[in-house]
């Protein structure tokens, strides 16, 4: 009788562990991993004829079409807010925000043929300056 109860005891701590190991396992498999943080890209642009509606239009609706571009989330376009203090720097004529998926999307991007097109055919002529900074969540 001993020898059986030994064996019950090894049985229940075996279906024990592997229990554990079946409920660590499951665990595991149903975490999904952390998703990766989205980058934002800002570009304010300061257009060769200032106030030019026409310019204006064509580069936000050539910003607009980049959405098209995998990894590119969110694509927005505004005007500098008139009623900011004297410190804020409103003489830009465009603002462009672009919401990637991650820091890959946006390396992606750069080497995009679109990108680059819009560029070339919209940015270059109708722009007298534009800066570029890119913000993490992080």
């Amino acid at each position: 009788m001993r020898r059986s109860g030994k064996n019950i005891c090894g049985r229940l701590g075996a279906a024990a562990v592997l229990a554990i190991c079946f409920a660590v396992f499951f665990a595991a498999c149903s975490t999904t991993p952390a998703p990766s943080p989205t980058v934002t890209r800002v570009v304010l642009v300061w257009l060769r004829h200032p106030g030019d509606s026409a310019a204006r239009a064509q580069l936000i609706r050539s910003a607009q079409s980049l959405r098209m571009i995998p990894g590119v989330l969110r694509v927005e376009t505004g005007r500098p807010v008139p009623s900011l203090g004297p410190d804020v720097d409103r003489s830009f004529d465009l603002g462009v925000l672009i919401t990637f998926r991650d820091r890959a999307a946006l390396q992606r991007y750069e080497k995009d043929p679109r990108h680059l097109e819009a560029i070339r055919r919209y940015l270059r002529p109708l722009v007298r300056r534009y800066e570029v900074f890119n913000l993490g969540e992080r």
